[in-house]
């Protein structure tokens, strides 16, 4: 059973944006944030920490296999 306490802490260029309490929620806050994004090659990079658990969040349709998950 996972910790009710636990946060999903979303981060976009190394700066914290905001924190949520599922991951789904996370990733729905990071794919809001990636539609705006309008240049191909001046995109933020996002990832979601958990503990100390850093997960990175690829673009849709982008198969990024350099930087997907780091601990």
């Amino acid at each position: 059973m996972k910790d009710k306490s636990c946060r999903f802490y979303v981060i976009k260029d190394n700066e914290l944006m905001a924190e949520t309490l599922t991951r789904e929620a996370a990733v729905d806050l990071i794919r809001s944030y990636q539609e705006l994004e309008t240049h191909y090659l001046l995109r933020a990079e996002f990832s979601i920490i958990e503990g100390s658990r850093q997960e990175f969040i690829a673009y849709p349709g982008k198969n990024r296999s350099a930087k997907k998950e780091r601990e």
